[in-house]
């Protein structure tokens, strides 16, 4: 997954509850369940929630069963994202059902890939609720998630004030933050952007980036109250990360492109949801099934994300990378 925050991979797992309230047992005899995916952000113009069927089929095998749309995706539900301020219903937001075309080929049919989704902006003061019924049985299937609220009022060494970032070749980076209230898990990138141009024919120009993480799911002490943090990281593993992923071409040619950073914080339901996910180091992989889905199975949690956009690399470390061996030989100019 390129950030578990960035992008949540829309999986659908065999989840088999025993014990909690938010109990399926998926492989009794049919009955008509959901699986719900979404991480909501305050930050982001769209809001995308993925809701499929959970399925068996006892005279199928299930990989060619997840291969029919038909298997995944409901005929007609009428989801609803319900905003919440102490309890009370504030507004009603529904959402629609698109074709999002952003998943990779697999395991599971590709296309068509039905989101529900809505350009309705939401609040990072309040609670949203999923409300809606299975077409079927009516069943009703509901989740209830907080917002991440206050990220990115402080975030060193790039700020929205003062938007350049410094990687000396030696020593380590110190990165300085605030939680935001509500926020569990942190990570940051920062996007160097950079232009390739074809020195046979300069009009062939390729915009290309490199995703460095700079803080990797960093976990606060609580999600009740803001906290400040102090990380460090060292500066030669972004010099190592160009090496590795920009190949010496003689035929081309690199300019540097203003960058960015991002910063995203995700609440406790997200990371619950990571723990439960991640194996153990044991020999024994045991992995711990979660949900926050009432009458179904995934995650209804919330990120948010602050962008800060036109971050110039230092001029010190633009010059590392034009002078110095071995980055000499990207031929950035």
């Amino acid at each position: 997954m390129k950030s578990c925050f960035r992008y949540l991979l829309f999986l659908l797992p065999a989840f088999v509850f025993n014990s909690c309230s938010n109990e399926i047992e998926v492989l009794a005899d049919y009955e008509e369940n959901a699986a719900i995916y979404a991480l909501l952000d305050p930050y982001q113009s769209l809001q995308f929630v993925k809701i499929n069927k959970v399925f068996t089929n006892p005279s199928s095998k299930a990989s060619d069963v997840a291969k029919i749309a038909d298997s995944l995706y409901f005929d007609s539900i009428a989801p609803m994202l319900v905003e919440l301020d102490n309890g009370s219903v504030r507004r009603s937001i529904p959402l629609y059902k698109a074709n999002i075309l952003l998943k990779d080929s697999g395991l599971f049919a590709n296309s068509p890939n039905y989101l529900y989704v809505t350009n309705e902006q939401i609040f990072p003061q309040f609670n949203y609720r999923l409300d809606l019924r299975l077409p079927k049985s009516n069943k009703y299937v509901t989740a209830t998630t907080n917002m991440v609220r206050g990220i990115g009022t402080f975030f060193q060494p790039v700020s929205l004030g003062q938007r350049v970032f410094s990687i000396p070749p030696t020593g380590s980076i110190q990165i300085l933050f605030n939680t935001g209230t509500n926020g569990k898990i942190y990570d940051a990138y920062f996007n160097f952007n950079y232009l390739e141009i074809n020195k046979a024919d300069t009009s062939i120009r390729t915009t290309k980036t490199i995703r460095w993480k700079i803080l990797r799911s960093f976990r606060a002490i609580s999600d009740k109250v803001s906290e400040s943090v102090i990380q460090r990281i060292p500066s030669l593993s972004f010099y190592s990360l160009l090496i590795n992923e920009i190949p010496v071409d003689l035929t081309v040619t690199r300019r540097f492109l203003p960058c960015s950073v991002e910063f995203i914080g995700g609440n406790l339901e997200l990371d619950n949801y990571i723990e439960a996910s991640t194996p153990s180091i044991g020999i024994v992989q045991k992995q711990t099934d979660y949900t926050n889905i009432v009458n179904g199975i995934g995650l209804f949690g919330a990120r948010s994300t602050l962008f800060i956009d036109q971050v110039q690399l230092a001029l010190p470390s633009k010059t590392t990378i034009i002078n110095d061996m071995p980055y000499r030989a990207l031929d950035f100019k």
